[in-house]
């Protein structure tokens, strides 16, 4: 308590009541005013220690907004991060603070430290410089000026900046630069070269500033000067970080001053300096390689200026054209005379890279998208007067001649009002070649329609005149014209002057196809056997039809011996398609009544060719040769076997009443009986069900059992019906009439009335069956395939193999693969005639295909490929389908050989799309230098089917990409797309890979 007592004595003594503050108003006012002295000092930490406590204590609003201003100025001062944001809430809380403008200048000040230049510019416009001290005022104009500068509002910085320059102090050489550097970028080269010049002397300017007029005498082409200033620079700064740019400006003043050694020395160091070097320095670059014969690095350095659509893109193709000339790579040079041709920013150019490229095409033989005639009539279109245009008329001509994109080249013939001879040759040749091009494409009215045209245009070309004739031929035969085809077979012949072609023996071996088809074998044993002694290099398959066909006619002549004889020489020459040849002689030793060598010689096809279409005909001819030999045994045993393993050949209802008949002569009638019941269950409403059923009679006879044979034909229904009605004899027999007279109309309602008559009849097979070929003769299918079905529900008979082949005709142009792979399977098993099994398998691959069914397109393909009479163009399609199969199954490897054989020949769809899955395997496993290979093969030899050569290119286009080449991945890709017309997929693989090239 006495503590207390004195402590207020004190203070009453140092204030006094009366007139004074007091002590809780004075001790704040002391701390303000203690920061106050510690800010006008640059205590700001001290400053900042007081103000804080007096703002605790303190409710004086003016010294309040007072402290709140220093507080604010010192976050500036020490630079603290929160200093701008201090700032703004002093000018939102004070706005009409006597500080707002050096808050102004603060706030101005932090923008332009942050590089923010257009917040500086609003922050210091709004600044009276005037308010502020001497030392600030020239920083606020200096910062302003240098914000707008940055900003882009040069005229604006200038003033502020040639001000400075006049009247400043601290910040005078640095506007007086930035002075000249805005008249630099005005182009204002003079008063900018005036202003550097002047600071060449200043220390820290000196550098930038010889740079700024080296840079200026290069603008203004003084190129001596630049060489001079910038070696200096180079010597005097030689780690500069504007060495890039003086680099370029000396390479490209070396150049213009023609020493193009020196140009390429310093273009190379700007170049390798440069991330993105600029397309006109590496132009540049790449013209002086190309100048100093460094070809390579020509092509190599152009190659990246071709990305923009303009004048030194043209330029650039034209020296990459010459470059790779000098390489010797005329593909590429060929891409890049292209490209400069059909650029329109300089005409001369243009006008040399398009003869360049014309005279590309024809000496490589590119034809891939129609340029090879075409290029030549639009160069001498666009520049008649051209000093290349004799030789172009010139090379137009002989192009005729050796093109292989006809249609392009007939065109052009076309047009010419008075060709002369020449071009009459280059054009009958032309016309054959669209011939055999058709021909190879499975095109056979056009082709014989081009092979004519030839014909008809007379003796230009001998050997197209000639050659056409034979091919006509051709073209007649597949059309079943074997008389026409005769007539041009012999035509060729007369005018053969070269026998040594393979055509000509082929012509007496079509020759005597063409006699054989029309049953004259006197005829085509002649032209047979002329065409075995003219025959030199013929495949040992064709040979040895060729030995089986004399055989035939021998055999028809009754020369039995020569036949053998012949057939004999087939089996030797090609022992794999000796079955015919066998089988066709076990039948002759038949006829010389020498039955055990028969049964020898069909054991023989059996044991040696068990996969053969003729064995069950060898097993039924040998069960006739041991009933000859009253061996009914194993004639039995013979017959048998047919019925077990052959149960859809016709010969199995033959073996079928063979086998009755042999155990009723046997006196084994239960056997007898059960043979003929067999072929009545398994073969209702066959001709031999009805032999059956009545031979059946004797046999119920003999066992002394008639009402077991009543009790059976009831147990069969209709089909029981044996003795034919009079009136249903003569309703079938008069419609039947009809349609051997070819009246199908009168027929087809015949057959309809007794179908209404008698609908189970004893002919209900038969007319359903003509109804069914009527129909289709008249292209009404779905009534063919309603009559063809009743026929195919009768079960097997005479019809059934014609039936089958006739629906799965119509499900497969209906497009119901499913169902016709269906019919083309049950054709398969039942086909006893080569064209009809031939025809199955081709059906069945086909359809497989459709269905995605690639084991079973497998399977029908090797079938067929067997074949020794297969044609040129089936073989093809079935080697595709098996590459095709290989690929689907993952077995890419076995695809390699028939992708080979059939790439051989592009003209065909199939080979054109094996030359480009050939090559996509390469380079699906790897292997791009054999995808390239095959692509340019494909690319010189040509293709109509442009659709699979674009393709190539893609894949060409990938291959390059893969190896790192992207010039001509890109070249390619334009070439591409520059010739290719078509409205497909193509267009959008092309943007793809050059969206993706582009990255």
């Amino acid at each position: 308590m006495k503590k207390v007592f004195v402590l207020l004595c004190l203070l009453a003594f140092i204030l006094p009541v009366s007139g004074q503050r007091s002590v809780q108003s004075v001790l704040p006012d002391k701390l303000f005013y203690e920061g106050r002295d510690f800010f006008e000092i640059n205590n700001y930490n001290g400053c900042i220690d007081k103000i804080n406590a007096f703002l605790k204590l303190s409710n004086n609003a003016d010294l309040i907004q007072e402290s709140n201003y220093m507080l604010a100025a010192c976050d500036f001062i020490q630079g603290k991060e929160g200093a701008e944001e201090s700032l703004k809430n002093y000018l939102n809380k004070y706005s009409d603070s006597r500080h707002a403008n050096e808050a102004y200048f603060m706030l101005g000040t932090i923008s332009f430290e942050h590089g923010n230049y257009q917040n500086a510019i609003t922050w210091l416009e709004k600044t009276n410089a005037d308010l502020l001290s001497s030392s600030n005022q020239e920083k606020c104009f200096y910062r302003l000026a240098f914000s707008l500068m940055k900003t882009g509002s040069l005229d604006k910085a200038r003033g502020y900046f040639a001000r400075i320059a006049e009247i400043g102090h601290d910040y005078r050489d640095a506007s007086a630069y930035y002075t000249a550097y805005i008249d630099y970028s005005n182009k204002k080269y003079d008063k900018a070269l005036e202003g550097f010049s002047k600071m060449k002397n200043v220390s820290g300017y000196k550098q930038q500033a010889s740079y700024f007029i080296t840079q200026i005498d290069f603008i203004q082409n003084k190129y001596e000067s630049v060489i001079s200033e910038g070696n200096a620079l180079l010597n005097e700064y030689p780690n500069n970080a504007n060495n890039a740019e003086l680099y370029r400006m000396l390479g490209n003043s070396y150049y213009h001053v023609g020493n193009q050694t020196k140009a390429i020395n310093n273009l190379s160091k700007y170049v390798s300096m440069t991330a993105n070097p600029l397309r006109s320095d590496l132009y540049i670059l790449g013209v002086c390689y190309f100048n100093e014969g460094e070809y390579s690095s020509a092509a190599n350095t152009l190659g990246k200026t071709v990305k923009e659509n303009d004048a030194l893109t043209q330029n650039a193709y034209l020296y990459l054209g010459q470059s790779y000339l000098k390489l010797k790579n005329k593909n590429n040079a060929r891409m890049a005379f292209e490209s400069a041709a059909t650029a329109n920013f300089d005409k001369k150019i243009k006008e040399v890279a398009m003869y360049n490229y014309a005279l590309l095409i024809h000496e490589t033989s590119f034809t891939g998208f129609g340029e090879s005639v075409t290029n030549f009539e639009n160069f001498l279109n666009e520049f008649p007067n051209s000093q290349y245009a004799d030789k172009v008329s010139d090379y137009l001509v002989e192009t005729y001649l050796t093109t292989k994109n006809y249609e392009a080249a007939l065109n052009s013939i076309n047009k010419i009002k008075q060709p002369d001879r020449k071009i009459l040759t280059a054009k009958q040749g032309i016309l054959f070649q669209l011939g055999t091009q058709a021909f190879a494409n499975m095109k056979i009215a056009e082709a014989k329609n081009y092979f004519t045209k030839t014909i008809e245009m007379g003796d230009y070309d001998a050997d197209a005149l000639n050659n056409a004739y034979f091919w006509r031929g051709e073209s007649k035969y597949r059309q079943q014209n074997f008389s026409g085809a005769i007539a041009d077979y012999n035509a060729f012949q007369n005018k053969a002057t070269d026998k040594g072609t393979d055509m000509y023996p082929l012509s007496f071996y079509n020759l005597g196809y063409c006699h054989f088809k029309q049953k004259e074998y006197t005829n085509a044993l002649s032209d047979f056997r002329q065409y075995t002694n003219v025959e030199t290099n013929a495949k040992a398959s064709t040979l040895a039809d060729a030995y089986n066909r004399i055989g035939d006619c021998l055999y028809q002549n009754r020369e039995f011996t020569s036949a053998d004889e012949n057939y004999s020489k087939a089996a030797q020459l090609k022992p794999s398609v000796g079955d015919y040849s066998t089988f066709q002689r076990g039948f002759l030793l038949g006829l010389e009544k020498n039955y055990s060598g028969k049964i020898a010689m069909m054991n023989r096809l059996i044991q040696e060719y068990p996969e053969s279409q003729y064995v069950d005909d060898a097993l039924f001819e040998k069960g006739r040769a041991y009933v000859m030999m009253e061996n009914n045994k194993d004639a039995a045993t013979a017959f048998e076997k047919i019925v077990k393993e052959y149960p859809q050949s016709s010969l199995a209802r033959k073996a079928g009443i063979q086998l009755g008949l042999l155990y009723y002569n046997d006196n084994q009638p239960e056997k007898s009986a059960a043979a003929y019941k067999q072929v009545i269950s398994k073969y209702p409403g066959s001709d031999e069900a009805k032999v059956a059923i009545e031979d059946l009679k004797s046999v119920y006879v003999d066992m002394n059992d008639v009402g077991g044979y009543a009790e059976y034909l009831n147990s069969l229904g209709d089909a029981a019906k044996l003795k034919v009605g009079e009136q249903d004899s003569l309703t079938y027999l008069a419609a039947e009439r009809l349609m051997m007279k070819s009246d199908n109309s009168a027929a087809e309602k015949s057959f309809k009335h007794y179908l209404q008559l008698y609908p189970n009849g004893a002919f209900s097979t038969d007319a359903n069956f003509y109804l069914g070929s009527i129909a289709f003769q008249n292209k009404t299918y779905p009534e063919a395939k309603t009559h063809f079905a009743n026929v195919l529900k009768k079960g097997s008979n005479k019809y059934t193999e014609e039936t089958l082949a006739r629906m799965a005709e119509m499900n497969y142009n209906d497009k119901d693969y499913t169902s016709a792979l269906k019919y083309f399977k049950d054709l398969s098993n039942v086909a006893e005639s080569t064209s009809n099994r031939e025809a199955a398998l081709i059906g069945i691959m086909r359809c497989a295909n459709q269905t995605d069914e690639p084991k079973e397109a497998l399977t029908a393909a090797e079938e067929l490929l067997k074949s020794p009479k297969l044609s040129p163009e089936m073989e093809s399609e079935a080697r595709y389908a098996r590459a095709k199969a290989y690929i689907s199954l993952k077995q890419e490897g076995n695809a390699f050989a028939d992708l080979k054989e059939l790439s051989k020949d592009t003209r065909t769809a199939y080979g054109a799309e094996a030359k480009y899955l050939l090559a996509q395997l390469y380079y699906d496993n790897k292997d791009d230098k054999n995808a390239e290979k095959e692509l340019m093969n494909f690319i010189e030899n040509g293709t109509p089917h442009q659709y699979w050569l674009a393709r190539g290119f893609i894949l060409l286009s990938d291959v390059y990409f893969r190896k790192g080449d992207n010039f001509q991945a890109q070249q390619y890709l334009i070439s591409l797309q520059k010739n290719y017309k078509a409205n497909d997929d193509i267009e959008g693989m092309i943007n793809e890979r050059l969206a993706k090239l582009q990255k």
